[in-house]
């Protein structure tokens, strides 16, 4: 029997855009990311065979706010989960009705998904951005290779296997920089070049904004440079962030017509509300998307970030 669109959408909307890539493709190099099941316990453990461990952690609150935790070796911290929840959308029934492919559910389904993407991104560089202590500061004199040296040199100690993410105005400076400096140069130079022999495995440009609650901010602001290692002496997992989603239970997961298992939901309020489309009145559908995440920095040691690389 066929469905109607309705139950159709429901089904369309809780598929992931690629099941193959859990997480955001930025978060990728840069976090252990964990699923939890329903109702689980997650813990940090501070284990005394770690040489050199940090005397706490940072965690992301839902609304970007860092809270850190002091613990000590041996023990062990419960991390609690914060919900996010990306604003409530409206699509038109007619949209739905008339579309033989469901396009309209796709687009909103896609875009509802970058939002938490995004919200996910900037959380997870605020932590780094939060641990003042790692922040270089751009002495006189200096420019944006030395300052991405400075950066490495900050966590060489304590990781290796470098991921440099920048601001879109720092990766344009980085890509002028042969031409600008060429005529200045005495030898041989590539600053992409010069940048993997430091050990820097990959850039990444950081792109896109976070609309929630009400206020617009980029994922990562202008002028900011952001180094991690992937490979952490000290973090169990290697690298220093590390990301859980909660699965929701069978019950939760039929109930919003998506896979049991799932830890992101696109929940379809399922009776239609009046829209003033030009003066016209007609019907539409709410929609938000929903998920239930930790997100913990367990060694800034490894990480370290400045705002002035191009100042």
């Amino acid at each position: 029997m066929a469905l109607r669109p309705i139950e159709r959408a429901y089904q369309l909307i809780n598929e992931p855009v690629n099941p193959n890539l859990k997480c955001p493709v930025e978060l990728v190099d840069i976090v252990n990311f964990k699923e939890s099941e329903a109702g689980e316990i997650v813990e940090y453990f501070a284990s005394p065979a770690q040489d050199r461990a940090v005397s706490g952690i940072y965690s992301a609150d839902a609304d970007g706010s860092l809270t850190y935790v002091k613990i000590d070796l041996a023990t062990t911290l419960p991390l609690t989960f914060t919900g996010l929840q990306t604003k409530l959308e409206t699509i038109l029934i007619e949209d739905i009705l008339n579309s033989h492919d469901q396009t309209a559910m796709a687009v909103k389904k896609s875009s509802l998904i970058y939002q938490l993407d995004s919200k996910e991104i900037q959380n997870c560089l605020n932590l780094v951005l939060g641990a003042s202590t790692q922040e270089v500061i751009k002495n006189t004199g200096e420019d944006l290779l030395d300052v991405i040296i400075a950066l490495k040199q900050k966590v060489a100690d304590y990781c290796s296997d470098y991921i440099l993410l920048v601001a879109p105005d720092v990766m344009d400076e980085i890509e002028k920089y042969d031409k600008e400096n060429v005529s200045h140069f005495n030898y041989k130079m590539n600053i992409m070049e010069e940048i993997a022999k430091y050990g820097i495995k990959k850039l990444v440009k950081v792109v896109g904004e976070v609309n929630y609650n009400g206020a617009t901010t980029p994922v990562l602001a202008n002028g900011t440079a952001i180094l991690i290692g992937r490979f952490s002496d000290i973090s169990t997992n290697g690298r220093p962030i590390t990301l859980f989603r909660r699965k929701f239970s069978k019950p939760v997961a039929e109930s919003v017509g998506c896979p049991e298992g799932a830890s992101r939901l696109c929940e379809i309020v399922p009776t239609p509300i009046p829209v003033n489309l030009s003066g016209k009145q007609t019907l539409g559908y709410s929609i938000f998307a929903y998920e239930s995440i930790i997100q913990v920095l367990t060694n800034y040691r490894a990480c370290s970030w400045s705002t002035e690389i191009i100042a």
